[in-house]
């Protein structure tokens, strides 16, 4: 079974983005179709105030019930996840007493909602916040506690963008990751994907680094310490970063062929706006340069592993 880890539906252009189409729940279908992708992992948008796009803002039934409403008509083909924002919940007034150091939010009534609207994962995380912030990892523990992985979008730090951040290095995400150790828990998008390779500036977070690989990034280090981190090679960070340096990126699908999850992000309706993901490693597969096995686990087998509440047939 062929699984597309990262999928959206709706309008995700920006103002400077018309010449494209949004994306319609038949487009997503006929794609998956035209790819020869079995399923797809459906993560609501429009969550977070960074990543909500002009356009969906504004666009009927937009809002996350009404997403999951919507794909819920495709049982066959689509993986719910809900979606929320570490900073969601409303503490009203504090007592004195509570000041420095505030109550966490109870995020038990966002997941018990999303698990009876079929949802079996959290994501896609967009909010500007540190990957380390008490509220993330508050929001990342209790997914864990109902057996839900999360999904982040991860950038480096900065104002007027979208995504959880990090320095060069991924402190915050260790921190995250060791906090968090019963949480599966997935990172995708530039931010993250940069620290394939060493030697990063902090603007190398935020773009899609070219070239060879001469040394190892700290993202590796991640993987083989922390069990509970996998890798969404979505989007063009992903692509990028398995495809920069091609001998680099095979010895990376095989060391960490249990821990990688094909997506795509696709995020207009028009054929120009598809992800080489799938033909790429259908290339690699077809040269011997992956296993039948490596392929396999990458595009569909690890997806099964970690969506624990997933009953599939």
């Amino acid at each position: 079974m062929i699984i597309d880890f990262h999928a959206h539906v709706g309008d995700l252009r920006s103002p400077e983005e018309t010449e494209h189409s949004p994306i319609t729940w038949k487009d997503l279908v006929e794609r998956l179709d035209d790819e020869g992708i079995d399923r797809a992992v459906l993560l609501p948008v429009n969550v977070s105030p960074e990543s909500c796009k002009a356009p969906l803002f504004f666009s009927p039934r937009s809002d996350i019930v009404s997403q999951l409403e919507e794909a819920a008509r495709y049982p066959e083909r689509l993986i719910l996840f809900g979606n929320i924002d570490p900073r969601m919940g409303c503490l009203g007034n504090l007592e004195p007493h509570q000041v420095d150091n505030p109550p966490e939010t109870d995020f038990s009534l966002f997941l018990k909602r999303f698990k009876e609207l079929g949802c079996v994962g959290i994501g896609e995380v967009t909010a500007n916040l540190p990957l380390d912030d008490p509220r993330v990892i508050n929001m990342f523990k209790q997914c864990g506690e109902w057996e839900m992985p999360v999904l982040f979008h991860c950038t480096g730090p900065g104002r007027g963008v979208y995504g959880l951040f990090d320095e060069v290095g991924l402190p915050r995400l260790e921190r995250l990751l060791k906090e968090a150790p019963d949480t599966t828990i997935i990172g995708h998008a530039p931010g993250f994907w940069a620290e394939i390779a060493g030697d990063l500036k902090p603007e190398h977070k935020f773009i899609y680094p070219k070239g060879a690989i001469e040394k190892e990034g700290s993202l590796l280090k991640l993987l083989r310490s922390c069990p509970n981190l996998y890798a969404d090679i979505s989007a063009n960070s992903g692509y990028n970063a398995i495809s920069r340096d091609k001998s680099f990126g095979v010895k990376f699908l095989t060391e960490f062929q249990d821990r990688v999850l094909f997506g795509t992000d696709v995020c207009f309706g028009d054929k120009e706006g598809r992800m080489p993901q799938l033909s790429y490693l259908r290339s690699l597969l077809s040269d011997k340069l992956i296993s039948r096995e490596v392929f396999d686990k990458i595009t569909g087998n690890n997806a099964l592993k970690i969506l624990k509440l997933y009953k599939h047939k």
